[in-house]
């Protein structure tokens, strides 16, 4: 209760100056990041808040339907990690406003426990990308943008949403912007009894509640036409309890607080600019074994300290940036004796605009790790577009992929001598754009040394060790087409992609990687009023790493319908309502753990 009570507070605050009017100034965007400068060879998949804001506040749920990524879910709402291109959940780099935030820990991010309703977009970029964002980068990068505005309208935005299981959802965010400043606040709250039935059986999901609670505040301020300053902050806090699969487990649960802290100051002189970032991560987790007691709990606690800072130099049509960084990280806890990590890096962009119709770019990057040595890491990238409506992108790039502190340190399975995991991987890539139409279709293929995986050790201990080459190849295509007649705009997005992801020594599939993912959205707008449907095939994956096939999860359709309409004077008021799993399919993403049948949500959305 404190918390919604600290909601209802933050709320009203923010509602007593809502009505006041600014003079709008011209907009300057000052971008946490520019990926989409720096990913040339490499298209980028970006979902923006209108877009996330039609799913469920769960980043989950945004990229099952949005991108080619598949999700490996132990129940709604519970621990979540992500396959992209053939890879293992800690291939995949999740970086915040231009720092990785994969744990230190595992060494990758449950995406259950990511909220979107404060992020001003998530853009997705498939393929490696060690050169920028370090360790983890191999099979992907899902980057959560906070944009700051300035001289732009104030807008303030309140939501409430209810839906099946008891699920109740509050949320808040405000941007408030002067001639030389921009402040956003956010506020968000999920809570949920998540006892969903099972589909076609009496079994209900036991010991499955969970809240959390996500506040951001985020700011930047021009000194003067030189320099400006930028702030970020994250505070997120979940209490989560474990699904049981019979109803003799014992039940549990799981705490999570995270803490998120980046500053940034840039100057700027002629075509010329400095950028320093200081950067400071926290994650604790404590789990109970047994509930409303704390005997035999297990907790963690990591500190993560990050500086950077980079000089970018342009030349006509050459662009070269030099940089470095170092990261240190810490953790202690039930099974962490006080470990620490010392990581520096260098780096050496540059982007060159060669003809009218052709750039490039390339980048280095070198680190000094501590206990084992990492490869020198290089990605080149180029565009060529002879015609308008056509163009070609070329990517190579070499990845890596530090050990984790579980795998190094973890009681009775550590393994010190482990080596980092390294990839070459090769990208081809065709855009069409036509008036209405974008249409990219993909190729890549990633061979994976060094993979760490955790096998069976002595009697029931597992331990991590580097056992395999994997060869990951495969498809991807994305099109885009709207079109509008008269007031009524209809919007179609589709993606398909093919993933072949084997060990080379028995030539089985891994685990959790599906042959085949498709997915259709269909946008109909008319005024106030729209709908969308989403629709997503995944196809079987394989449970076992010797391709059992008894064992196999089917292939399912997954789809959901929603509608919503604006009214009220300017239409500040939108009223929606969804329909989740609207084919009532019974589906699972991980083995013995069944995911909601056909399930409602209904929604009040005010925007000042």
């Amino acid at each position: 209760m404190r918390h919604v009570f600290a909601y209802i507070i933050f709320l009203c605050t923010f509602l007593v100056h809502s009505q006041e009017k600014d003079t709008v100034l011209d907009t300057i965007f000052l971008k946490a990041e520019r990926l989409k400068d720096r990913s040339i060879g490499q298209p980028i998949i970006t979902i923006n808040k209108t877009s996330l804001s039609n799913y469920r506040p769960q980043l989950t749920e945004v990229l099952q339907f949005e991108t080619p990524i598949y999700f490996k879910e132990n129940g709604f709402g519970m621990a979540t990690s992500a396959s992209f291109r053939g890879t293992s959940a800690q291939q995949t780099a999740v970086v915040w406003n231009g720092i990785n935030i994969n744990s230190i820990f595992l060494g990758q991010t449950d995406f259950s426990l990511v909220t979107t309703q404060n992020l001003s977009e998530v853009l997705v970029r498939p393929g490696g990308g060690s050169t920028q964002f370090g360790t983890g980068a191999i099979g992907g990068v899902v980057y959560l943008n906070n944009n700051l505005e300035v001289g732009t309208e104030n807008t303030h935005e309140f939501k409430a949403a209810y839906g099946s299981f008891n699920t109740k959802n509050l949320s808040t965010d405000h941007s408030i912007s002067g001639e030389k400043s921009n402040l956003q606040i956010g506020l968000s709250y999920l809570d949920s009894d998540n006892d969903y039935r099972h589909p076609n059986t009496e079994d209900y999901n036991e010991n499955g509640q969970f809240y959390n609670l996500n506040a951001s505040v985020n700011g930047m301020y021009q000194l003067d036409s030189k320099n400006s300053i930028k702030l970020y902050s994250n505070l997120f806090t979940s209490d989560r309890h474990l699904s049981i699969v019979e109803t003799s487990q014992t039940r549990n649960k799981y705490t999570d607080d995270h803490l998120r802290l980046l500053g940034e100051y840039q100057y700027k002189s002629g075509k010329n600019q400095s950028t320093a970032k200081i950067g400071l991560i926290n994650e604790k987790y404590r789990f109970y074994p047994e509930l409303d007691t704390n005997d035999g709990s297990s907790n963690g606690n990591g500190w993560t300290y990050i500086a950077n800072y980079n000089y970018q130099m342009q030349f006509k049509k050459l662009l070269v940036n030099v940089g470095g960084e170092y990261n240190l990280a810490t953790a202690t806890g039930t099974n962490y004796d006080n470990v620490k990590r010392h990581t520096g890096s260098a780096n050496l962009y540059l982007k060159h605009q060669l003809t009218k119709d052709f750039n490039y770019q390339a980048t280095l990057r070198g680190e000094l790790n501590e206990g084992f040595k990492s490869p020198l890491l290089f990605s080149f990238g180029f565009k060529w577009q002879p015609l308008p409506e056509y163009a070609v992108n070329i990517s190579i790039s070499k990845n890596y992929r530090t050990p984790t502190f579980n795998d190094l340190y973890w009681p009775g399975a550590e393994n010190p001598d482990l080596r980092a995991e390294s990839s070459i991987q090769y990208e081809l890539s065709n855009e069409f754009n036509f008036d209405n139409l974008r249409l990219i279709l993909t190729g890549y293929y990633n061979n994976i040394d060094d993979m760490i995986r955790w096998l069976p050790y002595s009697g029931n201990l597992w331990r991590p060790v580097n056992t395999n080459s994997v060869c990951s190849y495969g498809l991807e295509s994305t099109m885009h087409y709207e079109f509008n007649i008269n007031a009524h705009q209809l919007k179609i997005k589709a993606l398909y992609s093919y993933t072949v992801s084997k060990n080379n020594e028995t030539d089985y599939q891994l685990i959790y990687v599906p042959y085949h993912k498709a997915t259709l959205g269909l946008t109909y707008e008319h005024k106030g009023f729209s709908t969308r449907l989403n629709t997503i095939y995944t196809g079987e994956v394989f449970t076992h790493s010797d391709n059992n096939l008894d064992t196999i999860l089917d292939d399912f359709v997954l789809t959901n319908l929603s509608v919503n309409y604006a009214f009220g004077k300017n239409t500040h008021w939108i009223l929606g309502t969804r329909i989740n799993n609207l084919c009532n399919t019974d589906y699972k993403t991980m083995a013995y753990r069944p995911m909601p049948g056909i399930n409602y949500h209904i929604n009040l959305t005010l925007k000042l």
